[in-house]
């Protein structure tokens, strides 16, 4: 600034007024030209560190999702396992099978099932900024449609269903016609009375509909892993090609 101060001084001593005028208007030119670097410059930086705000989250949404498919599919396993057992002990009653300790082990299954534990925490801050910042329609859509809408179902209406089922029928049937019995690691209901309880109506009626509930779920769980697998390909890709122009 203090040469181009100079140099005008010294136009105006030599009147030479034409030349000072187009240097002035030079001068302008290369501050306006300075201030848009520098304006561009900023955009840039606040472009770049926007970019890597949706990288992190979508590392972050990545990193809970697929914590998440581990949880479903070990609720999986689980309740297949309740299933199974809850199959074998009506098959059971059917075949009027004798009665022996090891079908104890089998009946804990009209009270046992794995309620869904998803991991929530990065969808908070995908819903404040996320929404905003990542660029893909289809993951802003899937992330919000398996949260709101697929998990929703699973959490307030399957797993609630077999709260219900549990608190006002199962769980009073228990404790009038069977106990609890544990043995290491291993809890088993051994019947009262398993002649009066294999020709109970109501106990048959608790196994089926105890079944029935648990293969709605599973089928349930089945299309969420199916929605989530889809959901955490389309997340991978994005944060490789963000990876990519880093």
């Amino acid at each position: 600034m203090k040469f181009f101060k100079k140099t005008r001084q010294v136009l105006l001593k030599d009147n030479k007024l034409g030349k000072y005028l187009s240097y002035a208007v030079g001068e302008i030119i290369l501050v306006v030209v300075g201030i848009l670097i520098a304006l561009q410059i900023d955009g840039w930086k606040a472009q770049q560190e926007e970019s890597q705000h949706e990288y992190n989250i979508l590392q972050n949404l990545y990193r809970d999702l697929s914590a998440t498919k581990d949880e479903l599919e070990s609720d999986v396993k689980a309740n297949q396992a309740s299933k199974l057992n809850l199959e074998i002990a009506l098959n059971h009653l059917d075949t009027n099978t004798v009665y022996t300790s090891a079908m104890d082990t089998l009946f804990p299954a009209i009270a046992n099932w794995e309620s869904p534990l998803p991991t929530f925490t990065t969808y908070e801050i995908f819903k404040m900024e996320g929404i905003r910042i990542i660029k893909s329609k289809d993951i802003k859509n899937g992330v919000i449609k398996f949260h709101e809408s697929t998990l929703g179902f699973i959490i307030n209406d399957y797993d609630k269903a077999e709260w219900a089922l549990f608190e006002n029928v199962t769980m009073p049937f228990i404790t009038e016609n069977l106990s609890y019995l544990e043995q290491g690691k291993i809890i088993s209901l051994k019947p009262n009375n398993y002649a009066e309880l294999s020709k109970n109506p109501q106990f048959r009626n608790i196994l089926t509909l105890t079944m029935a509930m648990r293969s709605k779920g599973l089928a349930f769980y089945d299309s969420s892993i199916n929605e989530l697998t889809e959901l955490l390909q389309l997340i991978k890709s994005e944060i490789e090609k963000n990876g990519d122009h880093e």
